[in-house]
Parts: C-alpha cells; sequence; structure tokens
C-alpha cells in the first residue's frame, strides 16, 4: 500500500483534478455523489428499520450497525465509480492548499458547488426513490424515520452536533485516504468500509448523510421542521470542515512536512522514513515507476514546459492508476522526459532520479519554485 510522500502525491493528484473540473462539471459530479449518498441511505434505512421495535429498544447498537454497514456502500460507489463528496473534498482541497497546489478561492468554490450538488442528488433520491415508491410507507418504517429526525433535529443542540461532525467526517476522511493507499479492489472495500460503520455505530453527525435520513424522514411525516434541519445543517457542516480540515488534512500534512522550532531533525530519520516503508523498500529493491514521477511529469505538461515522453522498456509498459493509489512493476530504472525543440525552457524536476522520500522532496521543490517564477513573470 502507498504511504508516506507516496500517498500524499496521489492525494495532491486528487486534489488538483478536482479544481480543474468547470463548475457544470463539478455540479453534475457531486450530483451524482448526491444519489450515491441517497442509494446508500435508503438501503441503509431499510435494513435497520426492519428490524423490530423491541429489538431495536432492547439492542440500541443493532440498528445502528446495520445502517454503517449498508450506508458504507454509498462511499464505496463515490469512490470507485466516480463523485464529487464534500466532506471528503474538505480534506483533499485542504491538504492541496496546504502544499500551495490549490488556491483558497478554488478550493471555496469547489466547496460551495459541490454542496449544493449533494443536496440536489439526495433530495432526488428522496424523493423520486424513496417517497413516491412508498418504500417506507409501513407503520414500522414510519416510526423508525421519525426517531432518526427526532434524534437528529430535535434533540441534540448546536455544540453537540458541531462536536459530532468533527468526528464524523474525520471518520469519512480516514475512510478515503485509506481508500486510495490500498492497492486493489478488495483492499479499497475493506478500508472503505470500516471507518464509516465506526461513525455511524457512534453516533456521529454527517451534513451529507443527513441530508439523506432527515429528508426521507421529514416526507414520512417525521416530528420536525424544514428550519431545524437547516440548524442541523449548519453545526454540522461546521464539524465536518473542521475534522477534514484540522483533524486530517493538517495532520496528515504534518505528519510529511514537521518543522520543529526547537529541536533539530536527525538526517535519515524521524517520520518521513519511519512510515514510508513501502517506498523505501521500491527505491532498494525494485526499479519500477515512481508515483512521484508521474505527478511531476503531469503538471509539466499541464503548465506547458515538457511533454512526458514514453519510457524506453525492454518488458512490458508500466500501469500507473494515481487516483486510486495503484502501481504495476515494470523494467524501467529512470524517467527519461523528452522535450520537444519547441520549449526552450526544461522543467527542473525532470533531471532528479527517481527515489525515495529526498528525491520526492527535491520534486516538490522543484515544481513549486516553478510555479512560482511562473507566477512572478505573469
Amino acid at each position: 500500500m502507498l504511504s508516506g510522500l507516496l500517498l500524499e502525491d496521489a492525494l495532491l493528484f486528487n486534489a488538483t483534478k478536482k479544481v480543474s473540473n468547470t463548475p457544470d462539471k463539478l455540479l453534475f459530479l457531486s450530483i451524482i455523489a448526491g444519489i450515491w449518498v441517497g442509494l446508500g441511505g435508503v438501503v441503509a434505512v431499510s435494513a435497520a428499520g426492519g428490524v423490530p421495535e423491541d429489538v431495536r429498544k432492547q439492542w440500541v447498537s443493532l440498528p445502528k450497525f446495520l445502517m454503517g454497514s449498508f450506508f458504507a456502500f454509498a462511499l464505496h460507489f463515490i469512490a470507485l465509480f466516480g463523485g464529487e463528496l464534500f466532506t471528503g473534498n474538505t480534506m483533499y482541497l485542504a491538504i492541496g492548499w496546504f502544499n500551495r497546489v490549490v488556491s483558497f478561492r478554488s478550493l471555496m468554490l469547489n466547496w460551495f458547488v459541490v454542496y449544493i450538488g449533494n443536496w440536489a442528488g439526495c433530495l432526488l433520491v428522496a424523493y423520486f426513490l424513496g417517497y413516491l415508491t412508498n418504500l417506507f410507507g409501513s407503520e414500522q418504517y414510519r416510526i423508525f424515520l421519525n426517531e432518526i429526525v427526532v434524534g437528529k433535529l430535535e434533540a441534540l443542540g448546536w455544540g453537540e452536533i458541531f462536536l459530532r461532525g468533527i468526528g464524523a467526517n474525520a471518520m469519512v476522511c480516514i475512510a478515503l485516504v485509506m481508500g486510495i493507499a490500498a492497492r486493489d479492489a478488495a483492499g479499497k472495500i475493506m478500508a472503505l468500509w470500516f471507518p464509516v460503520v465506526v461513525f455511524v455505530l457512534s453516533g456521529y453527525e454527517h451534513c451529507v448523510a443527513n441530508m439523506i435520513f432527515c429528508s426521507l424522514g421529514l416526507m414520512y411525516g417525521g416530528h420536525s421542521t424544514i428550519g431545524r434541519l437547516w440548524y442541523n445543517q449548519s453545526a454540522a457542516v461546521c464539524g465536518n470542515i473542521l475534522g477534514g480540515v484540522i483533524f486530517i488534512g493538517l495532520v496528515a500534512h504534518l505528519m510529511n512536512h514537521w518543522s520543529s522550532p526547537i529541536f533539530q531533525s536527525v538526517p535519515g530519520a524521524g517520520t518521513l522514513a519511519a512510515q514510508d516503508v513501502e517506498s523505501s523498500r521500491r527505491a532498494r529493491d525494485v526499479p519500477d515507476l515512481h508515483p512521484a514521477d508521474i505527478i511531476a511529469r503531469a503538471r509539466c505538461a499541464v503548465s506547458a514546459r515538457a511533454v512526458p515522453a514514453v519510457p524506453a522498456t525492454q518488458g512490458k509498459e508500466p500501469e500507473v492508476d494515481l487516483e486510486m493509489g495503484t502501481t504495476t512493476p515494470t523494467e524501467v530504472p529512470a524517467i527519461h522526459i523528452s522535450v520537444p525543440e519547441r520549449h526552450v525552457e526544461r522543467c527542473p524536476c525532470q533531471d532528479i532520479p527517481v527515489g525515495g522520500h529526498v528525491e520526492a522532496m527535491e520534486r516538490r521543490k522543484a515544481i513549486r519554485a516553478m510555479r512560482e517564477t511562473e507566477s512572478q513573470v505573469a
């Protein structure tokens, strides 16, 4: 699995990809994600609401476990098929902003559009696939949905919802990070499943999940109001942003870029060398294609400084999927990028060989220096 700087490169790839989408495509992808969340919410209510009321009262954790187990499919659909999830983007774009590859304006615009799109997708599923189909028309399901609505919208204060929102999005963002770190579909499914079950079973508040659960409950006559729904959303959104930006985004950034004002780091030791065992092993033993080099080549191509060239291979072609964090070995010991004659300048990151942590950091510095030079010229 990916870890350390390799994992951060994959996260940065996702961040830059998300902010490169046009607003209309971003809205479309966020509606798709809202539909996945809506479908996950429908099946979660169907599974947990089918538990008899006396059993729910005696075994309080059972319906929560069932809801979390089936609601996790929503994150599976988003991660494996596609979509823009508001709570996940708080973490992705925060890491991009901390690494100075995403602007604050792009971050805020993305959050706003994706939040609106997630609402639209959840409402579409709640009304057309949950309410008009009368899936939960029986008395047992109505009682269960009313319990959800009252428990989320009437029983909790703003501060309680805010704190629960921190825990909810921390778990969701950890799930997304582990899903990218895993290299195969089975590993991604398991990595995404456990944290979602943790946040639902713990009773945390996730703003996008509440879009579908509370909307369904209100449509079926839950004892609350639209005003209380927005009250819940205001607290959950703030908590989710804090959980994604600070508790996961900033923490992940500091794990790879810690700079102590008091103590001096020991060369060759510390956070990077301790965490990224996989990339260290590959740097020593396996001459395969380094994801950080693909990041550098892609950024050079986008900035029109260089065009990636196909490496000269003696065996099979390398296959790399940066978005999902996977890569297959090749027989290429290094990356050689050819620059067409029409380009005068050369990207500095091309001269840095494939390696471990030090080389990855040097690539980052070279790319950042190139971007700063471009902004000064502009």
